[in-house]
């Protein structure tokens, strides 16, 4: 593998979806401090997205430097003058360019590889209601972002920045991904408690519409797809009750679904799903690693967390494409998140702190 220029997105997922309120306009992008924003160089290493308390406006963006293990805490800020926003769900590097939705604040932020704000988009409905963009996949130059409120799939083009189509989906759409040349979308459902959804929209990328609608566990959320392409694994959230988080795999070619177990966030490396269950009420919190790329996955027998180390509330997870090295955030409410680092042999490395609240997202970047 040439190692230039090359970035790397892992899916990285919080335990519980959030509640979304608009946010002011300092923080959103459009005003700011008045310090002079710096220019930060980038090296090999990882963001971590951190959505911030509940409306308090206080999402950012840590930068951990695998050269020198430093952490900047707040990169956004330093390089823009000026804040985040408000509930910030997820990061996708995709191409030369990073894409981070910023929910509460119904804000699509594109940077430069430096983090320096190259265009906010805002979507709005036909009334002007906030559409509030949540999660995002990408495919042969588009990026796709399902708006939460909206109910839909927007299609942004890469190129021009702007976005080209719309789908409506299901209810309150979550994880996205693509698999060949469909999108599959989980409807959560989830401002509906305590009717939560339970299907995956699947949608044709050559027509951009909805293909079919696959029943899966109650209350989806999570999605990730095999190296392969061929792969589609899904988390559901259940109701927090008497219905658990639940691991799933679709199969592409014929929808239907097996259950493997419980799983609250996962991520695909390679030839391996990583698996953190961590079950709604319960400390028991385990770490399973499967090995898939043959069309099933194999539940291997030993944890890929080894040494006995305790992470309180594991909140995302990443494995360096590069090393096979394993991040993990713990979060706790009311404290900043710490980043834990392992070997690929699960060995606890170093830890860190991200000085963020809410680490919810993990991405990997290698000039």
């Amino acid at each position: 593998m040439k190692k230039k220029k090359i970035v790397y997105l892992l899916a990285a997922y919080v335990l519980l979806p959030g509640v979304f309120n608009s946010c002011s306009k300092d923080d959103n992008g459009e005003g700011g401090d008045d310090d002079k924003p710096a220019v930060v160089e980038k090296k090999d290493g990882v963001f971590i997205l951190n959505r911030g308390n509940y409306n308090e406006n206080n999402a950012s963006l840590a930068y951990y430097n695998l050269a020198d293990k430093t952490m900047t805490p707040d990169v956004y800020r330093s390089v823009n003058g000026h804040g985040l926003g408000d509930s910030a769900e997820q990061i996708l590097i995709y191409g030369s360019k990073m894409y981070v939705t910023v929910t509460s604040s119904n804000r699509i932020a594109i940077l430069d590889e430096t983090g320096l704000l190259i265009k906010s988009i805002e979507p709005k409905d036909g009334t002007g209601a906030p559409m509030n963009p949540r999660r995002m996949a990408a495919n042969d130059g588009k990026v796709y972002v399902g708006y939460y409120y909206g109910h839909s799939v927007a299609a942004l083009d890469t190129a021009s920045l702007e976005v080209t189509a719309t789908v409506a989906v299901g209810r309150y759409p979550e994880g996205l991904a693509v698999s060949g040349n469909k999108l599959y979308v989980a409807n959560s459902g989830g401002l509906d408690y305590p009717d939560y959804g339970h299907t995956v929209s699947v949608v044709n990328l050559n027509s951009f519409t909805v293909e079919k609608e696959i029943e899966v566990a109650l209350n989806p959320t999570r999605l990730a797809v095999g190296d392969n392409w061929e792969e589609v694994y899904l988390i559901s959230m259940g109701n927090y009750g008497d219905v658990g988080n639940t691991l799933q795999h679709i199969d592409r070619s014929t929808g239907q679904v097996t259950q493997m177990g419980g799983g609250s966030i996962f991520t695909v490396s390679g030839l391996h799903l990583y698996v953190i269950h961590a079950q709604w009420g319960s400390t028991d919190i385990t770490y399973r690693k499967y090995s898939i790329g043959t069309g099933t996955a194999v539940l291997l027998p030993e944890p890929f967390i080894t040494d006995g180390t305790v992470i309180g509330s594991p909140s995302a997870i990443g494995v360096d494409p590069l090393d096979g090295k394993i991040y993990i955030t713990d979060w706790a409410y009311g404290s900043t998140s710490t980043l834990y680092v392992f070997s690929p042999e699960g060995k606890l490395e170093t830890k860190v702190e991200t000085e963020g609240y809410d680490s919810g997202a993990i991405a990997f970047y290698h000039r």
